[in-house]
Formats: structure tokens, C-alpha cells, sequence
């Protein structure tokens, strides 16, 4: 009986090899292309941090959100803030960040001295405790809804990150700057009904965040991302 099995596994093994041996010469690099193809759409690569402007140095994140934005979408800036400052800040992350203004901190700030964006960079960093990096990010826009339409989602969040280096000369200049754009659902038509609001919201909020560290930090990425 173990004869015939390693007989029949044997004859199984010389079939496919045979099938592949006459396959014709350009059959072959398209098997391999698509079976390729097949993994990077289930996968993810490493990405490596575009800047490294945040090594070894403390900083502060601060958050800037139009009033019309977080009448729609309450707690969106404290929310930000603080998902951005605890990923920067993560020893898990790369970012290198050596200390870190606590985001209630930089939330009890921003609410004291409303017309704080006015300050210079240079008092601003004084003001919340001396730091080197000031980690800035503007929603200029975020919604769930296609414009003028209820019934159908068009969720987006935009945006701006920049980092300034407030112990350098050149602190009134953005020494990096990105801009976001983010989407969701990924297809359209999709309707409250079958997807429920607070669900689009968060995974806005979620992919808005990934797209605001992930410049400084090394991570994964799907090979056809869809944000």
C-alpha cells in the first residue's frame, strides 16, 4: 500500500511538471505575473519615514479645524490631536521623539488662548514648555455626505501636516509640509441604511490619522492602497 501512494504522489509530481515544461515560453511569465499580482493585492510593504525631521527631539502637536467642521463632527479635533501625538510619541513608532507635550495640555492651550494661531512659532514652543518640533495639522475639510445629497455617502477628510523647527532660525518657516486626502466608502452608492454614519466617520478619522503620522514613522502599506 505505501508502493502505490508514493507511486501515485510520484505520477502526480511528473504530471505538473510536466504540464509546466510544455507549457508555451510566454505562458509562463504571465503565470508568474498574475500569481504576483494575486499577493500584492492581499499584502502590505514596509515604508520607511519620508523625514526624519522629529528624531531625537521633543515636540508638540497642535490641531486646526474650521468651526463649520467640528459643529458637524464634534470632539473630531481633540480626537486628532491627541490619536496623532500618542502615535508619534509611541517608542513602538520610529519617529524618535524625545519627550512630548501631553495633548490635554495642548487642548487646555489652544481653548485659553483662542487666537493662539496668531502667536509666533517661537512663543508658541515657549508656551507649551520649550519644545523643538511644532507638529501642525489643518482639517480643511471633512464630511460623510455627498454635497447637497443626504441619502448617499461621499465621505472625505483633508488636510494639511507640517512640522516646524522652533529652535532654528528658520522657525517661521514649515522645515516639512504634506498634504492629506482621504476617502470613504470606496465605492459609491453606498446609503445610510447600509452603512451607519459613526462607522464612515471613524474610519475617516482613522485613515486621516495614518496619513498625518505615517510620513514619520515606518509602516505598512498595502501594495494598492486604497487611501
Amino acid at each position: 500500500m505505501a508502493v502505490w501512494r508514493r507511486n501515485v504522489r510520484l505520477l502526480a509530481l511528473l504530471t505538473g511538471t510536466g504540464a509546466t515544461m510544455f507549457m508555451p515560453g510566454c505562458a509562463i511569465p504571465a503565470l508568474i505575473g498574475g500569481m504576483a499580482q494575486s499577493y500584492k493585492k492581499s499584502s502590505t510593504h514596509e515604508i520607511k519615514p519620508e523625514t526624519n525631521v522629529l528624531d531625537g527631539k521633543s515636540f508638540a502637536v497642535l490641531v486646526s479645524t474650521d468651526r463649520s467642521i467640528e459643529e458637524t463632527a464634534p470632539g473630531l479635533t481633540a480626537t486628532f490631536l491627541s490619536r496623532i501625538t500618542e502615535r508619534l510619541a509611541s517608542p513602538q513608532n520610529d519617529a524618535g521623539t524625545t519627550g512630548v507635550v501631553p495633548p490635554g495640555m495642548v487642548l487646555q492651550y489652544m481653548y485659553d488662548h483662542p487666537g493662539w494661531r496668531a502667536k509666533s512659532m517661537t512663543d508658541l514652543a515657549k508656551d507649551l514648555g520649550g519644545v523643538q518640533r511644532l507638529v501642525f495639522v489643518e482639517v480643511s475639510e471633512f464630511r460623510t455626505m455627498e454635497p447637497g445629497n443626504k441619502y448617499l455617502y461621499d465621505g472625505v477628510a483633508a488636510g494639511t501636516v507640517a512640522v516646524v523647527d522652533a529652535d532654528s532660525e528658520l522657525s517661521d518657516f514649515y522645515s516639512f509640509e504634506k498634504t492629506i486626502l482621504v476617502k470613504y466608502p470606496d465605492e459609491q452608492g453606498h446609503r445610510p441604511d447600509e452603512i451607519p454614519e459613526a462607522a464612515v466617520r471613524t474610519e475617516l478619522m482613522r485613515r486621516f490619522v495614518d496619513r498625518a503620522t505615517w510620513p514619520f514613522i515606518t509602516h505598512q502599506e498595502p501594495y494598492y492602497p486604497k487611501y
